[in-house]
């Protein structure tokens, strides 16, 4: 089954550009002074969950003995946010809802849709495993409203707690009949489902909940339109991406910087155009075999492996660009697809149609499963005739946070390189030995807020620990390299990386 992902713009955005995606949109001025984003039809919310540019994760939150599920879509703001939760009367975690979700978070607020259904559905699915939404309904009632007042209300205590969350939660109802409600503490009010509704329910959640965001005022009101203008870009130009463009035409959109990794756009052409030699392999631990990629260096001799830790979306053809990247620069890169096992067919990524139905089904992968695999494939990779016998790894966003523990749990390591992940606790980060350096962008508090503890905490230590903190910088600023400060941060943060790892990878 071919998974959407970047092709998902040609059925519907494949022509959208910033003027179109604003005359489609609005603008209607939010009291922030941003342009407030348009409600997604729910027969555009796949559309919209496939090419976000915010950071989307599912969690677990504790309930008893029980973990509910919760999609959080996080906002590119330099400062705590509020949480709101976002919610479909009947409907669960809903496509729609989740969508809408996303258009929360693209005001600056942290948005949450608890999953009410986890382990309700079919074989002890969850909403997503019904097959219409009379079975959802059904299951909801039985559920009845106590259980699933409960569990919201655990999902968001749980998201309340996050560093990002600034400890003030708000609540946003949908109602495909009766319309939008909007609660934050003792107030509420009812506002029209349409655009202009949105736009008065999200005003109405700022004022009741005393935020100023900070952000860069170009994040808000382009990032969004501006990244659905690349997108669009690259799909009419998919012929030409990752190469130069036709004379005299602009070519800025979609050519890759020989120095630097493939971004949203450029990948896939990226990763069929490279000459280097590569091959997936298929690592056994316990009773999953896991889908390895791995691409060698065009040079002679023994060199450092560096094991890339897959991002939010997985181990897909971004991350295998990554791993192009690092082969070009004399590194042996294995990247292994982490979330093996858990698709149809004991699949992985590339089993499933959708990328947020990837993300939900890793969820079943835990982190000490997670690193039990990315040591089997560290081991695997120290086996080959190339490798001289040490190791870093290197991380985006989950797999950033991955990198840092992966540094405490394997003391042999020799480095690790760290893209906007978070840190581990305090015991893993204790067993620490090799150096550490970090890359991190300012609009992106859910992970940054913790840098400053981190430096206090490793030094206390005595561990090494470089982290590099980057103006006007999102989350993923690697994979959407064009928006704000993105591009002047990767131009300095990747050749770090790079001189990073061939020091603490050179042969003795």
């Amino acid at each position: 089954m071919q998974k959407r992902y970047l092709s998902v713009a040609i059925a519907g955005i494949s022509l959208l550009s910033a003027a179109g995606y604003a005359a489609m949109h609005g603008p209607r001025q939010m009291d922030s002074g941003a342009a407030a984003p348009g409600l997604p039809a729910a027969t555009d919310a796949r559309h919209v969950l496939s090419t976000t540019p915010r950071h989307i994760e599912w969690i677990a939150a504790p309930l008893g003995s029980k973990r509910i599920l919760a999609f959080v879509v996080s906002p590119e703001r330099s400062d705590r946010a509020p949480v709101v939760m976002v919610t479909a009367h009947n409907e669960g975690a809903s496509d729609w809802a989740r969508a809408v979700a996303d258009r929360v978070a693209e005001a600056g607020f942290i948005a949450v849709v608890p999953d009410e259904l986890t382990g309700e559905g079919p074989s002890g699915g969850d909403t997503d495993s019904f097959r219409d939404a009379g079975g959802v309904q059904a299951a909801l009632a039985r559920l009845g409203p106590q259980e699933i007042s409960l569990r919201v209300l655990a999902v968001r205590r749980f998201a309340l707690a996050s560093p990002a969350s600034n400890g003030i939660g708000a609540q946003l109802d949908l109602r495909r009949k009766e319309g939008l409600v909007a609660v934050a503490g003792t107030a509420s009010d009812n506002f029209a489902l349409s655009d202009e509704g949105f736009a008065a329910a999200l005003n109405f959640i700022r004022k009741a909940t005393n935020d100023h965001p900070v952000f860069s005022a170009q994040t808000v009101q382009n990032e969004h339109a501006m990244h659905l203008a690349l997108l669009a870009k690259a799909v009419n130009k998919q012929g030409e991406i990752g190469q130069p463009g036709q004379p005299g035409g602009d070519t800025s959109y979609y050519q890759k910087r020989p120095d630097l990794p493939a971004d949203f756009y450029t990948a896939k052409a990226t990763v069929a155009r490279s000459k280097l030699r590569k091959e997936f392999v298929d690592i056994p631990v316990g009773d999953v075999k896991v889908h390895t990629w791995i691409e060698y260096p065009a040079v002679a001799g023994k060199v450092g492996t560096v094991i890339v830790m897959q991002h939010g979306a997985g181990m897909d053809d971004w991350v295998r660009g990554v791993a192009d990247q690092l082969a070009q620069s004399g590194f042996l890169a294995v990247a292994p697809d982490v979330w093996s096992g858990t698709g149809p067919g004991g699949g992985g990524l590339d089993s499933f149609q959708f990328v947020d139905d990837a993300m939900k089904a890793s969820a079943k992968v835990t982190s000490d499963e997670t690193m039990r695999r990315f040591e089997a494939a560290r081991d695997y990779a120290l086996k080959l005739p190339q490798a001289n016998g040490k190791t870093a790894s290197l991380g985006f966003c989950a797999g950033g946070g991955n990198s840092f523990r992966f540094a405490g749990e394997v003391p042999e390591l020799n480095g690790a390189v760290v893209f906007y992940g978070a840190p581990p606790e305090d015991s893993v980060m204790e067993k620490i030995h090799s150096p550490v350096i970090g890359f991190y962008g300012e609009n992106d508090v859910r992970v940054t807020a913790a840098v400053e503890p981190t430096v206090a905490k490793m030094r206390k230590l005595g561990k090494a620990y470089e982290p590099h903190v980057y103006p006007k910088t999102t989350h993923s600023f690697v994979l959407f390299q064009e928006v704000g400060g993105n591009p002047a941060a990767v131009k300095d943060a990747w050749p770090r990386a790079i001189a990073f790892l061939k020091k603490q990878l050179a042969s003795n």
